[in-house]
């Protein structure tokens, strides 16, 4: 993982699902990190940043196509 990726974050705790029902988790990018104990710093589409731990996240796998016709 590193700055620029493109992450998939998952809910682990009961309050954070609630927020969040769809159960997908939110998609967001990697800003800064990981730091000496595992976390990343993460861009949400709304503009906010969070820190999630690296297990808390999913890694999205680059698909080289997703903008050709």
């Amino acid at each position: 993982m590193k700055v620029g990726d493109l992450v998939r974050v998952i809910y682990l705790t009961p309050d954070e699902k609630q927020k969040n029902p769809d159960g997908h988790g939110k998609i967001a990018m990697i800003v800064e990190g990981p730091n000496e104990v595992g976390k990343i710093k993460l861009l949400l589409p709304n503009g906010a940043s969070l820190w999630k731990h690296c297990t808390e996240v999913k890694y999205m796998p680059k698909d080289s196509g997703y903008l050709k016709e």
